[in-house]
């Protein structure tokens, strides 16, 4: 069985956290031999972690009873920072944290749970934080806030998913048709998101308005998305010639300039021979969406 709970690389530098069974977490980085093993005794059941952005080392993990966000000194030789080093964000009923986003700019990190209807942003420094409280829907299994910092995606348990604007804190909701949402990504300008539903093999786009400044406080979204790719059976050409894969998305990242997406794709549960891939696409945002098989990897 696989070792690993969860696993985050660095945004801007060489190095990756890797959270293990045992709930430790070591840190990997290219210029170094030191291995750092970040334990404390409130980092059990880890869900997920985040690098914050513009910034060296500072790390938050999602755990049963709260959010760690550990400092950590990049040039110290310690393998066993102290759990000093390491802040405590807590809230009542806020457990078990299962998905984190920090803020593009790192000011602000947004915690949440699948039992607590309320999504948490937290000013780390001060450790105050907002509840952003809603009804109905259960609370949230996946978070992805826009590279320009305008929006945030909080997948629900339910067949419905929510996107807020991240300065009023508003927010607007799509239902979805057979499922929850699985994972989805935004374009770099938070122009549109890309999403898939549980058990698809499609993949939805829906589009955002430009004219921000005319409209503070709305997330201006089209009514509907769209499907703009099937992935059931995709065929892409390959140094051994064409071929043909298709799958269930598991999850799906949108490089920083909006030229390649990568998708992971599950192989078909009734097919014995298909296998999980990492499909590259490339895609132009305008001045109409497309996106094409480029090339696939793995398999």
């Amino acid at each position: 069985g696989c070792t690993i709970r969860a696993f985050a690389w660095h945004p801007h530098t060489n190095k990756f956290a890797v959270a293990l069974l045992d709930d430790s977490i070591r840190v990997y980085n290219s210029n170094s031999a030191t291995v750092p093993s970040l334990k404390h005794r409130l980092q059990r059941n880890v869900a997920a972690m985040a690098w914050k952005p513009l910034c060296a080392s500072i790390l938050a993990v999602a755990c049963q009873s709260c959010v760690l966000v550990w400092h950590l000194d990049p040039t110290s030789l310690s393998t066993r920072p102290s759990s000093g080093c390491a802040q405590v964000l807590s809230h009542p009923g806020h457990s078990p944290v299962t998905s984190l986003a920090w803020a593009p700019s790192g000011e602000r990190l947004l915690s949440a749970s699948p039992v607590d209807t309320a999504m948490l942003v937290w000013d780390v420094s001060t450790e105050n934080c907002v509840q952003l409280q809603w009804f109905g829907g259960g609370g949230v299994t996946f978070l992805a806030w826009s590279p320009d910092g305008s929006k945030v995606l909080a997948a629900t348990p339910c067949s419905v998913f929510r996107v807020w604007e991240a300065q009023m804190w508003t927010c607007e909701r799509w239902p979805t048709l057979r499922g929850r949402c699985q994972t989805g990504c935004w374009s770099p300008d938070g122009s549109r998101l890309l999403f898939t539903v549980l058990g698809e093999s499609v993949i939805y786009s829906l589009s955002f308005s430009e004219y921000r400044g005319e409209m503070q406080g709305q997330v201006g979204g089209s009514k509907t998305a769209s499907i703009v790719a099937d992935l059931s059976e995709t065929t892409f050409e390959t140094l051994h010639g064409e071929e043909r894969i298709g799958g269930e998305v598991h999850s799906m990242v949108w490089d920083p300039t909006g030229e390649r997406l990568a998708v992971i794709l599950r192989g078909h549960p009734d097919s014995p021979g298909s296998q999980t891939v990492v499909a590259v696409f490339r895609t132009w945002n305008s001045p109409v969406f497309e996106l094409l098989p480029w090339s696939v990897l793995g398999g």
